[in-house]
């Protein structure tokens, strides 16, 4: 997919760029910039995030729903001139989003199971600063690991893949001290999808004869229609703070 091949290397490209500029000095900004702040977003950040996440599976037999709670980690490095703020950052969440639903197959019942675990998000972000609080958007790469499975007459099918895609998605932080900012972020993620092959049907002996039973139906492929994560984060900016900066309400 040409389309996320660029979204996954754009946030090197940016890093490669962050990592080649040097800050002028303070006299120097003093002079040329038009806009100061005492508040500085610029450098390495940490952190950690949880929140919630959902999404329709489709399994080529029906659709599941899947919801959940995530939670993990992340890292990124950004640069503030005037009130743009650039950077890149990588985040990993952890736990399962996760669903079931009962379909009817020739008037049997059949059990469809779903679920979205290990989340890798890998974006650019850009961001407008006033003060002690950011307001940006991101996109990038996203990867996770999507299962599916059906339960019918007893006999269990299961298929688990790891996806690729992309994600977009928009965020509000605010300094609480020099170092460590709250926020909020929603992100959108398109994992595409993948076919799942299906294996040959068992063959069995039955006295008198030899019987081969009609295979089960089974899920045809894993594709996630849209997941949706809402986060809250708590991140640690690191670096001296400013000597002098504006009181954080």
């Amino acid at each position: 997919m040409p389309g996320v091949k660029r979204l996954f290397l754009l946030p090197f490209v940016l890093m490669a760029g962050l990592a080649a500029m040097t800050p002028a000095s303070s006299s120097d900004a003093a002079k040329d910039a038009p806009y100061t702040t005492a508040v500085d977003w610029s450098g390495l950040y940490a952190g950690i995030h949880g929140g919630y996440g959902w999404a329709n599976v489709d399994t080529g037999l029906g659709s599941v729903h899947v919801d959940g709670w995530l939670g993990g980690g992340h890292l990124g490095l950004q640069r503030q001139f005037e009130r743009w703020v650039i950077g890149v950052e990588a985040s990993y969440s952890f736990g399962e989003l996760d669903g079931h639903r009962t379909i009817s197959i020739g008037g049997d019942p059949m059990r469809l199971d779903a679920a979205i675990s290990d989340l890798l998000l890998v974006t650019g972000r850009l961001g407008y600063a006033w003060d002690d609080r950011l307001l940006y958007i991101k996109a990038g790469y996203a990867s996770a690991d999507a299962e599916v499975g059906a339960t019918f007459l007893g006999v269990a099918t299961q298929a688990k893949s790891r996806l690729d895609g992309w994600t977009a998605g928009f965020g509000l932080e605010r300094l609480i001290t020099p170092n460590i900012a709250i926020g909020l972020e929603y992100n959108y993620i398109d994992l595409g999808s993948k076919s799942i092959a299906v294996a040959a049907p068992p063959i069995i002996l039955a006295a008198p004869m030899l019987v081969v039973p009609d295979p089960p139906p089974k899920p045809s492929k894993i594709e996630p229609d849209g997941l949706h994560t809402v986060f809250a984060r708590l991140t640690f900016k690191f670096g001296s703070a400013p000597t002098e900066h504006v009181p954080y309400k």
